[in-house]
């Protein structure tokens, strides 16, 4: 996960009283990631939809564009802007600094490089079974 990562968390529920509500809001998500583009990522699941930035910045973008969204549509949602704490592995208020203290995960990857290791984060098997290789899925 990035060092900085911001999202902004929209729900829907008191958007989607009636069927025809409910039917006009399933594009939400799509008019959203069309007009923020590649800067974001946008996802749904069911009720809620999550912006995904990396900047403070484009987070409060991301909030006045899904404001637009759901004014034209006549909508109305509760957000919340959330980023995330590396060290305490959570999403914390945006507003919220993070504490000094905080830094990222260890990059065992990197310092298995270092160490002439494999790498941690994968696994290497060597099948000399041709069962055992399909019992894994291979």
């Amino acid at each position: 996960m990035a060092s900085d990562e911001f999202r902004l968390e929209i729900d829907l529920h008191e958007a989607l009283h009636g069927l025809g509500d409910r039917l006009r809001s399933l594009d939400l998500d799509d008019d959203v990631q069309e007009r923020l583009g590649d800067r974001v990522i946008v996802t749904r699941d069911g009720e809620r939809m999550y912006v995904y930035t990396q900047t403070a910045e484009a987070l409060r973008e991301a909030a006045r564009v899904v404001s637009e969204v759901l004014a034209e549509d006549g909508l109305e949602a509760k957000t919340r802007r959330r980023r995330w704490n590396p060290s305490a592995r959570f999403w914390q208020d945006a507003d919220e600094p993070l504490a000094d203290d905080d830094e990222a995960p260890p990059d065992y990857a990197r310092k298995a490089s270092e160490e002439g290791v494999p790498n941690p984060l994968f696994v290497f098997i060597e099948g000399h079974e041709p069962e055992f290789m399909r019992d894994l899925g291979a």
